[in-house]
């Protein structure tokens, strides 16, 4: 029988180091970094704690994703679309293949589950 796998994020939480995003928009560079990233092969899923700094970017994530805004400010213009604004407490589903442009405003911290 399969048992839940949880990870506690506290103030002791490990994230990796600073890394530039691969396709920014202007002149400020949005880095990010990950904790308790994790792949289940089995289960098709890679989860954890990402932080990304201000900035505008090309998303990259081709496959779908669910994510819990934890702290943060931003907009995301899916390809051809409208602007969605994200805030602290929200949460997004992005289908597979969903491109467009983050539009990170104050530092994002989020929660996610990506499903291949």
């Amino acid at each position: 029988m399969k048992k839940p796998v949880v990870y506690r994020n506290g103030g002791d939480t490990q994230f990796s180091n600073w890394t530039d995003v691969a396709a920014p928009i202007g002149d400020l560079v949005s880095q990010t970094r990950t904790a308790n990233d994790a792949r289940m092969d089995e289960e098709g899923v890679a989860f954890g704690i990402w932080e990304c700094s201000r900035g505008v970017w090309r998303r990259q994530v081709t496959k779908r994703e669910f994510s819990h805004i934890l702290a943060g400010h931003c907009f995301f213009t899916p390809e051809g679309q409208s602007a969605v604004e994200l805030r602290a407490g929200d949460s997004v589903y992005f289908p597979a293949n969903c491109s467009g442009t983050w539009d990170v405003r104050e530092d994002i911290r989020k929660s996610y589950l990506i499903i291949d």
